[in-house]
């Protein structure tokens, strides 16, 4: 007679249900495009994703691993790359950097991208239709690869400029669009339009403001065929370099401001003596922020016409009372010949405020100089994977954040 064995009853094994607080700190810490997956997994997963405090959070901790952002533009795209901010010693020689490419969006007018805000960047296609050629902004997340079209501008008049800003009270992403019109082949006004990114928008409409400050935007740049106006925007207040007239007809060169918030316009006049608009075909001077202020990079030009020799810093003091003060750096003797070889562009100023410029055009190398003022030293640091691209156009932005907001929705 045999004996059954008896069967071994297996353990049971009990699953605890992760804390949900936890589940959102492990969010937090993934990767963007993880992030944008994992929206389908619950609607609960999928409200916490896109709600403010969320995207705070994922912000405030991207925000201490902000990279560099290139942007270059090859046959009717605009690609992005990014790559980690050089870490650049006083002692020591910089290590090259590796720009890793993310995707293209179809980015195709030559006026290039606005600066990255938060995250996202707002640049302009012109594509063909029925009614001739239109221009649509198009709102783009280089980090989960999303992008947004918004409506065509409504004008029929020939040149459009946009600047992108944050309104960080109402938390409010908005895209300025200005049309120019012009007489005698010289623009003399501008029509402002805004629009104003909604989540619970299925459809943006632009609509127009009135402007009291007569004006027109002035370009920056102006270089193989590009031209590139040069928009800011800090603590919610859009900057960029116009001609305000301040009687009927003559127009100066001053600085137009926009403020989010309250969409009214007001100016804030250059200094009389020492601030240009461009001085100059190897470097343009070009508004920036330095330390949550606004300012103004150009370069400093020698006694007897001897050249560039360094770089002047203006630093807006008062906005009401238009003061600025100016700091001027000229570079060690050895150091002076870097603007004769190649065109650079100032990129902007560190959180510790040192200078840093790019070229403006990919050659056999791409390469960022920092500029250190205290110790009045030069690094140049090389960008590598960008090869691919020679004789394209490129800009370099600092500080770019990773950012969880989704297009797909706004």
């Amino acid at each position: 007679m045999t004996r059954r064995r008896k069967a071994r009853s297996l353990p049971v094994v009990v699953f605890e249900q992760i804390p949900f607080d936890l589940v959102i700190e492990i969010l937090l810490r993934s990767p963007v495009k993880s992030i944008g997956r994992f929206r389908s997994v619950s609607k609960l997963w999928e409200s916490t994703i896109r709600s403010p405090d969320f995207k705070e959070s994922f912000r405030a901790i991207s925000s201490s691993r902000n990279n560099l952002l290139f942007t270059c533009l090859k046959d009717g795209e605009t690609y992005f790359f990014s790559s980690p901010r050089p870490q650049v010693h006083p002692q020591k020689l910089p290590s090259p950097i590796a720009a890793n490419v993310h995707m293209s969006f179809p980015i195709n007018c030559p006026t290039g991208v606005c600066r990255p805000v938060r995250g996202l960047v707002c640049g302009l296609r012109q594509q063909t239709s029925k009614e001739g050629t239109v221009t649509v902004p198009l709102i783009c997340n280089p980090s989960t690869g999303e992008s947004l079209a918004l409506p065509k501008v409504r004008t029929t008049k020939k040149g459009v400029m946009s600047c992108f800003g944050y309104d960080p009270i109402d938390k409010q992403f908005k895209v300025l669009c200005m049309t120019l019109s012009s007489e005698g082949g010289l623009p003399n006004s501008a029509e402002h339009q805004l629009l104003t990114l909604e989540e619970a928008k299925e459809k943006h409409s632009w609509k127009m403001i009135e402007c009291y400050v007569r004006h027109y935007p002035y370009f920056a740049e102006h270089t193989n065929g590009f031209y590139l106006h040069d928009g800011i925007c800090i603590n919610g207040v859009l900057y960029y370099v116009a001609i305000v007239f301040h009687d009927e007809f003559d127009g100066y060169p001053d600085i137009a401001c926009f403020d989010i918030r309250s969409e009214k316009f007001s100016y804030i006049k250059k200094a009389d003596e020492g601030m240009n608009v461009n001085v100059g075909e190897k470097l343009e001077s070009t508004l920036v922020n330095y330390k949550g202020k606004l300012a103004k990079l150009q370069p400093n030009i020698g006694n007897n016409n001897e050249g560039y020799n360094g770089i002047q810093l203006w630093v807006l003091e008062d906005a009401e009372k238009h003061e600025w003060s100016r700091h001027i750096y000229v570079f060690p003797l050895h150091r002076k010949s870097i603007f004769e070889k190649t065109r650079l562009c100032f990129v902007g100023t560190t959180s510790t405020g040192e200078i840093v410029l790019s070229p403006n055009t990919i050659s056999d190398s791409f390469y960022l100089i920092y500029y250190n003022p205290e110790r009045n030293t030069l690094k140049r640091v090389e960008v590598r994977g960008m090869e691919a691209y020679k004789s394209c156009k490129a800009y370099t932005f600092l500080d770019h954040v990773e950012d969880v907001t989704l297009l797909s929705r706004v």
